[in-house]
């Protein structure tokens, strides 16, 4: 079922959700449960309080001391020098192909890159993967970050599909310092609020920590063995 039908409410999709739920509740041998779930009471907070004193700018050099930890690299810049940074990145990669979201944040910035292919609904899932696997790197705008595990959040939506994070060889995610938060609490809080104001956040949300790493049994550790070759955080 499409995750965003069912966010639509759609009569089938609610006939649907309630022929489910009264299987499942027949199968338990008990009456369907009603009555709203209840938050529970937390007898201790570390969830809470972990990191949650911590100033923004200590929040940077938490993330900047995690990113040495997972193999990615952190260039700081500013929004007025954030295209020739990038530009200058890029070419550090070896150039294009370069395919990125359809993210308004580019536009924002003023950001602009010859020969780029744009993620878009129009363009058909197919040519969207196509494009990705072809692509030498990947862009995009992290949606939130957490700086306690160096790790960049990014919500699945018809301009950034799920397989631009993983397909292309290396890796860049652009971080605004007011995307971060110390823990995936704060990010996790922060998208409840906005399903329950009714937003459709859509069907996926990618954590995504530097590069793909796998060790094996002896624990030599291998990096970009099924995803990116190498990532970079750049930070403004």
């Amino acid at each position: 079922m499409n995750p965003r039908t069912f966010h639509e409410g759609s009569s089938t999709d609610t006939e649907k959700r309630e022929s489910f739920l009264n299987r499942v509740a027949e199968s338990l041998k008990r009456p369907r449960r009603t009555e709203p779930v209840r938050r529970p009471d937390w007898k201790h907070t570390v969830h809470l309080d972990t990191l949650a004193d911590r100033t923004p700018e200590q929040l940077v050099e938490i993330l900047k001391e995690q990113c040495f930890f997972i193999h990615t690299q952190v260039i700081e810049s500013t929004p007025a020098l954030l295209q020739s940074t990038l530009d200058d990145l890029i070419d550090g990669y070896g150039g294009g192909p370069l395919i990125r979201s359809g993210d308004p944040r580019f536009t924002e910035y003023g950001l602009s890159f010859s020969g780029d292919f744009v993620w878009s609904e129009q363009a058909g899932r197919q040519e969207n993967i196509r494009r990705a696997e072809a692509a030498n790197i990947a862009l995009v705008f992290a949606d939130y970050t957490l700086a306690e595990s160096g790790t960049v959040v990014l919500l699945s939506r018809p301009d950034q599909g799920r397989a631009l994070h993983f397909l292309p060889a290396h890796y860049i995610a652009v971080i605004e310092r007011k995307s971060i938060v110390p823990r995936s609490t704060q990010a996790m809080t922060d998208l409840n609020r906005r399903i329950e104001s009714g937003e459709d956040i859509g069907s996926c949300i990618n954590m995504i920590s530097g590069p793909s790493n796998s060790a094996d049994i002896e624990m030599q550790l291998v990096v970009g063995v099924h995803g990116p070759l190498r990532a970079t955080y750049v930070l403004i």
